[in-house]
């Protein structure tokens, strides 16, 4: 039985389209784990609704505690020998969990992903993979420089989240977690149809930073390098240790991109100091060299804790956006520290402080 965990808060507009996705798959074996997260809408109404049509549906209510929160309480729950995640506003195609369980018993992996749609309001793109499997830490590999982060695309034999959970009070939930459990895994299988709809929605982090958010991110990817790279198999293969460096530069990049459009006095000035020493120590001036001169020029700022480097970062975040907004194609100057293997969108989290250790 595949369990299928699915977080849901305010999102009344689009929950009866993800419910309706998941009970019409063609395997049908599943429990289907609403976990209302203290949604103020009728989400809960909706959620006991679908319970009193299918059996398969089991309905938790909570206070308000996150999606880290209420993953780990479906993580509990979950009754299958397979787990998967639906995010609440998203939807899949009729036969994901068939072909991902097919392609997980030929391959006899512990984990399959299949491709994405990202749904735009107008539009949509693909984020496409190979019919690949992947061994060891060569799915660490495959993480990191060809797959997407998101725990959503991906179907997992329960063994592999033995002691790994989502970590509360913080953003980018699953640049925490999703590699812990790769590295459980006895290897990773992709098929390259794309089987899971992930909806862009308005009130992304890049419209609405704030201090938390911003550090946030960079702490998930320096935490990921820094754990990575103590690993002997993983620290040896460099074409991964340069992958994870460059996500923290792309992420500090971004740190500065925002800032000078926070007020002064919601700052956290002392962790700003702490990324600034962390490029220091970690980069050259300029960067490495086999990056885009975007990159290695933002970097450059990210060393400077000050109005005028944070100035110049917005002013130049703000030109390249223009430009790609006009051409409607990457523009090279642009540091792409959001052109990194995984798909973000704000988190349904109300925004708020986050403490870093």
């Amino acid at each position: 039985m595949i369990s299928v965990i699915v977080p849901v808060y305010k999102v009344e507009a689009y929950l009866h389209q993800c419910l309706e996705s998941i009970l019409g798959q063609t395997y049908q074996n599943l429990e289907i784990l609403l976990i209302d997260d203290g949604s103020p809408d009728k989400c809960g109404e909706i959620c006991e609704e679908y319970a009193r049509i299918d059996p398969r549906v089991r309905v938790f209510h909570t206070a308000n505690q996150g999606l880290s929160a209420a993953r780990n309480m479906g993580l509990r729950e979950a009754k299958g020998e397979l787990i998967g995640f639906v995010d609440s506003d998203d939807w899949i195609e009729p036969d994901m969990y068939e072909i991902l369980l097919k392609r997980m018993e030929e391959t006899g992996s512990d984990i399959s992903a299949g491709g994405v749609w990202s749904e735009y309001l107008n539009t949509h793109s693909v984020y496409s993979m190979f019919d690949d499997v992947y061994p060891g830490t060569e799915a660490i590999h495959a993480l990191i420089c060809k797959l997407s982060n998101g725990v959503w695309n991906k179907l997992y034999k329960k063994a592999v989240w033995s002691g790994v959970l989502f970590p509360e009070n913080h953003n980018y939930e699953e640049i925490y977690t999703i590699y812990k459990v790769v590295l459980k895994a006895n290897s990773l299988s992709c098929v390259s149809t794309p089987l899971y709809h992930y909806r862009m929605r308005a009130g992304s982090i890049v419209h609405t930073p704030s201090m938390s958010n911003i550090l946030d991110y960079w702490v998930s990817f320096n935490e990921r390098y820094t754990r990575l790279s103590a690993i002997p198999e993983i620290r040896n293969d460099q074409e991964i240790i340069d992958r994870l460096k460059k996500q923290v530069a792309q992420a500090a990049v971004r740190i500065w991109r925002y800032t000078y459009g926070i007020p002064k006095d919601q700052r956290d000035y002392a962790f700003l100091h702490k990324v600034s020493g962390f490029m220091q120590n970690h980069f050259p001036a300029f960067g490495n060299k086999n990056w885009k001169w975007g990159l290695r020029a933002s970097v450059f700022f990210s060393r400077h804790v000050n109005d005028v480097s944070f100035a110049l970062m917005y002013a130049m975040n703000c030109i390249c956006l223009f430009i790609k907004q006009t051409v409607k194609k990457p523009f090279p100057c642009c540091p792409q520290a959001d052109s990194l293997p995984s798909i973000q969108r704000m988190p349904y989290l109300p925004l708020r402080q986050t403490s870093f250790s």
